[in-house]
């Protein structure tokens, strides 16, 4: 088959970048492709897309694109496959534009019964604060992935603290935020690769006492920048065998209520009693993994640990893709 690649190239290291596929990610994907014997194509996910699925017809699409703009933009290149009848790897138009949003995800998994962290949303800073929310809280721009916007000093205390920061965050990022309690413990990640009752990839565990002191427990974007480092992940995590699978089954859960297809990555924070939260449900998960540069995505990690080797986890992807389709 022909199997074109369709992404976001990353340019530079601009914060609005971080989720864009570096060079090296995409000559990993792209040779798995090749691995798993099919013609491999690539298209910049830009303007130009569209007429160069039309010119191509590749006859499935490995979706890895961010978007370039909009509180949807992850729903982007889905939308012109869908209207285009190509099959493509990946979740569909709704699932995206649901994940992309925070606080229609959260609604969506607790309307099913799956433990998130209670929250509201502040469109503006005059907005009246939930007085049921229990400090400390943290703050999130509401459509942005990879921890864009989030360091330590999004945890807040007080009304005043959030405030402050509340206003710079609207400023600089011109979209809600999504403030909801934070869960002091540990925080875990899950990678899901199938469909039905998709497989659960070893669940990996960010360390947080290999990290300074001064980020706390805030995996956010200066402790994967600055202090990033594959010593700092524990894969698989060190669970008992009833709380692994108390995590699997909410994983599964959350996969099929937001209808993620092929591939998914779900993060959790666990409490000191051991109770669960998810706080968000990544149906595009980074897949950046450059052992040279130590620069190392989560579900990569995930799946080596499974026995997968990188050109083995792509094949995966897309064979699920394939049956999904009926396209064997």
């Amino acid at each position: 088959m022909k199997v074109a690649l369709i992404c976001n190239t990353r340019q530079s290291n601009k914060e609005f970048e971080v989720e864009y596929d570096p060079p090296d990610t995409i000559k990993k994907i792209m040779q798995g492709i090749e691995r798993s014997g099919h013609e491999a194509l690539f298209i910049e996910a830009n303007e130009d897309a569209y007429p160069k699925l039309v010119k191509l017809k590749p006859d499935l699409v490995f979706n890895r694109a961010e978007g370039i703009r909009g509180e949807s933009r992850e729903s982007q290149i889905p939308a012109f496959l869908e209207m285009l009848g190509i099959p493509y790897v990946g979740s569909n138009i709704l699932t995206t534009a649901t994940c992309l949003d925070k606080a229609m995800a959260k609604t969506v998994i607790s309307f099913h019964k799956i433990s998130t962290p209670r929250f509201q949303v502040l469109a503006n800073n005059s907005d009246r604060l939930n007085s049921e929310l229990v400090f400390p809280l943290i703050l999130k721009p509401i459509h942005e992935g990879s921890s864009i916007g989030i360091n330590e000093d999004n945890v807040v205390w007080n009304e005043d603290s959030l405030r402050k920061k509340a206003l710079n965050m609207l400023k600089k990022y011109e979209e809600p935020i999504l403030v909801e309690e934070f869960i002091e413990g540990r925080e875990l990640s899950v990678g899901l690769l199938g469909n039905d009752k998709p497989p659960v990839l070893p669940i990996l565990e960010v360390d947080f006492s290999k990290f300074p002191k001064e980020l706390a427990t805030v995996y956010g974007q200066k402790a994967k920048t600055l202090f990033d480092s594959s010593a700092n992940y524990i894969c698989p995590a060190k669970l008992s065998q009833y709380k692994r699978e108390e995590i699997e089954d909410m994983s599964i859960r959350c996969f099929n209520v937001l209808n993620c297809r092929d591939f998914a990555r779900i993060d959790f924070r666990m409490n000191k009693s051991g109770r669960l939260y998810v706080l968000e449900v990544n149906p595009l998960p980074g897949l950046d993994y450059d052992e040279g540069k130590d620069e190392l995505s989560f579900y990569p990690i995930m799946a080596k640990a499974s026995g997968l080797s990188y050109s083995e986890m792509v094949r995966k992807i897309l064979n699920a893709a394939v049956k999904r389709y009926h396209l064997e």
